[in-house]
Order: C-alpha cells, then sequence, then structure tokens
C-alpha cells in the first residue's frame, strides 16, 4: 500500500508530467505552429543544434523517421522533448545563466521558469527515493505553480488554464489522502465497537 510520501511524490510527478507538459506544448505552438514544425527541423543550422539532444533522449526517429517527415503532434512530445525545441526553435531569449544551466533564483524570465520545470522533472523522473514529505510537497507545489504562472503570463492569450490544471491535481491528491484517513479512522472506530 502507498505512504502519504508515496503519494506525495506521485502528485508531483503527475503535474509534471501532465499541465507542466502541456504548457511546454502550448509554448512550442505559440511560436512554431504544428503545420510549420517540419520546415524548422529540416533547416540545416537548427538540425544541427538539436540533433546531439535528440540522440541523447533516443527521440531522433520522433522527428525524423526513417521514411518521410514528421507529420504527428506536439501532444506526442514528452516534458524532455519540448525543451529541446522550445530552447532550439522558438527563439526565447536565454535565462541569465544560459539554456542547460540552473537559473540565478531571482530570474523570472519565461526561459528560467521553463529551465526550471527541466530541472524539477529530470529531478523526479530520475529519483531513486520516490517519496517526498508533505513539507517537500508543499516547497515543490510553490515552486511548480509559481514557474507555470511565469509561463503562463508570457503567453498571449491571458488566462490560468495550466494553473488551475496543476492545482487542480494537487487539490485531488489532498482529497483522496484525505478520505484515505476518513476511512482509516472509521475502521478504526468499528473495529473497536
Amino acid at each position: 500500500m502507498a505512504t502519504k510520501e508515496d503519494n506525495n511524490f506521485i502528485t508531483v510527478r503527475r503535474v509534471l508530467d501532465r499541465p507542466c507538459t502541456n504548457l511546454l506544448q502550448e509554448v512550442l505552438r505559440q511560436h512554431v505552429p504544428e503545420k510549420d514544425i517540419y520546415k524548422l527541423l529540416n533547416d540545416p543550422a537548427k538540425k544541427r543544434l538539436i540533433i546531439p539532444s535528440l540522440r541523447k533522449l533516443k527521440k531522433e526517429d520522433v522527428l525524423y523517421p526513417q521514411t518521410g517527415v514528421f507529420s504527428g503532434s506536439y501532444s506526442d512530445f514528452d516534458l524532455s522533448l519540448l525543451y529541446v525545441l522550445v530552447r532550439n526553435l522558438t527563439g526565447i531569449p536565454d535565462h541569465k545563466a544560459g539554456w542547460g544551466n540552473p537559473p540565478d533564483i531571482n530570474d523570472n524570465s519565461t526561459a528560467a521558469n521553463i529551465e526550471r520545470i527541466r530541472i524539477l522533472r529530470n529531478k523526479y523522473a530520475h529519483d531513486s527515493t520516490c517519496q517526498l514529505t508533505d513539507k517537500e510537497l508543499k516547497r515543490e507545489r510553490k515552486n511548480i505553480l509559481s514557474c507555470i504562472h511565469g509561463i503562463e503570463k508570457s503567453l498571449p492569450v491571458k488566462s490560468t488554464t495550466f494553473e488551475d490544471a496543476a492545482e487542480e491535481l494537487f487539490t485531488e491528491a489532498r482529497k483522496q489522502e484525505d478520505l484515505g484517513e476518513n476511512i482509516t479512522e472509521c475502521q478504526g472506530i468499528i473495529y473497536f465497537v
């Protein structure tokens, strides 16, 4: 049975894998319409930039199929691939420390927030402990929501769609935890009656 700390970890992973990934899909879409990405992917200068990263991720076949050209959708991309594409195809300026590096704590640029999401995703995708205390969850929730907010306000359509979706996942996890505690308490009461 999953512990509270296991569930906290899973919640952070869900938020990174769903709303954060969807947000980076939208960032890419705002800068490079899906119907035009094949043009950039086949531009020799852009290709030289992204191929090494794609090879590391083992995603080269996704964007450069053996036959034809990429004809998929941004919804097919995970956060790692989106980061590579956003970094290399959108023209979003580097953050102060530069793409690929941890951003300065006071840097609130779009690139810095994208970088923070990438770093969090890598941390939780490769963490061997798979547990988070409530205090750690609270800190990561604040970090993630702050990053989403910073990126979302840079989009042309001013909304909180992705921030709301992340908040909903955090809230739903808390409700499930409360439900589990209530059931356990009721079972204890019934057992002693």
